[in-house]
């Protein structure tokens, strides 16, 4: 794609009234991040605005009992579309909707570009991806880990990093024990089971099928967790989105800056993996938020990152 020449012919007519403009932005914004894949989003456009809807048919009712991944996924999603359309030229206004249940925010393009999110990224959202693999014993450069802070401009949102082996190995039980309740729950294993099924990690059919089948008939959780605790404790540094409130909207502007988390560290080579099991189970969350000295806050996303 030639994005001078695109963005040339966008700036000829508004979004909302040229459909290849919008097409092209939802195009950008549908390459976000959601949980086990499941694109949990829906979009609707005028001639004024752009709104992104809650898939409830995509809510994963077991493993996200309180749909928090749920909205961070559209908040991926809404992040996706805001670099894209200020990539592009455009302006933009969000709104969150508290009371109308089903549509989480509303985007109208007017005025001049905002040039804060940066063309690197843009360019971070096509190759942007999830790496469950074991990465390089090697640290991350605490300038680099301050360029990734600075990505978080939203009020009452922080990133906390922890990078000692302490923290990890605390971490790692606390993960051990999630996969053992999730695991022993026959409900939980049905839905994962599910989504493998549909292939939404990416497997081929009969690889895909195979898997929900052992997932759904056999608890797992021992071997999940013997895998998960290798690969966390290998990542250079752990870290945790939180915020002061637990609103919707709360939820939508930490998931926004989790994405720009992941984007800027694509751009810088860093590998990232979203690490949710422990925020699943409630106690097992206030032991993690005081890890990371966030107790009086509320965590919304944890995750790894290192090299792979």
């Amino acid at each position: 794609m030639n994005a001078g020449q695109n963005s040339n012919e966008m700036n000829q007519t508004s979004v909302g009234r040229d459909l290849y403009a919008r097409d092209l932005l939802l195009g950008y914004a549908i390459l976000a991040p959601s949980c086990y894949n499941t694109q949990p989003w829906k979009f609707a456009a005028d001639d004024k605005e752009i709104k992104i809807f809650a898939d409830e048919a995509r809510w994963l009712k077991v493993a996200d009992a309180d749909q928090r991944e749920l909205y961070i996924s559209i908040a991926c999603a809404l992040e996706n579309l805001l670099i894209a359309a200020e990539h592009f030229g455009y302006s933009h206004r969000v709104s969150h909707s508290e009371d109308e249940k089903a549509v989480v925010v509303q985007i109208g393009f007017s005025g001049k570009s905002s040039t804060f999110r940066g063309q690197e990224l843009f360019e971070a959202i096509k190759i942007r991806h999830t790496n469950r693999k074991r990465y390089q014993i090697r640290p991350i450069p605490s300038e680099t880990l301050a360029l990734l802070q600075d990505v978080c401009i939203e009020d009452g949102i922080m990133i906390k990093m922890a990078e000692d082996e302490e923290t990890k190995e605390k971490m790692s039980d606390l993960v051990s024990q999630a996969n053992a309740l999730m695991f022993s729950n026959p409900a939980f294993r049905k839905e994962l089971g599910h989504w493998y099924g549909q292939g939404a990690f990416g497997s081929p059919l009969l690889i895909s099928k195979i898997c929900q089948m052992l997932i759904t008939q056999f608890d797992l959780g021992k071997l999940q967790a013997k895998n998960d605790s290798k690969t966390l404790m290998s990542a250079s540094v752990l870290a945790m989105v939180c915020s002061e409130k637990n609103e919707r909207s709360t939820q939508v502007q930490a998931g926004q800056v989790f994405e720009r988390i992941w984007l800027k560290a694509t751009a810088l080579g860093i590998s990232l993996q979203p690490m949710t099991q422990v925020l699943r189970v409630p106690d097992l969350k206030k032991e993690a938020a005081s890890l990371f000295s966030c107790s009086d806050d509320y965590p919304q996303q944890i995750f790894r990152l290192g090299y792979a």
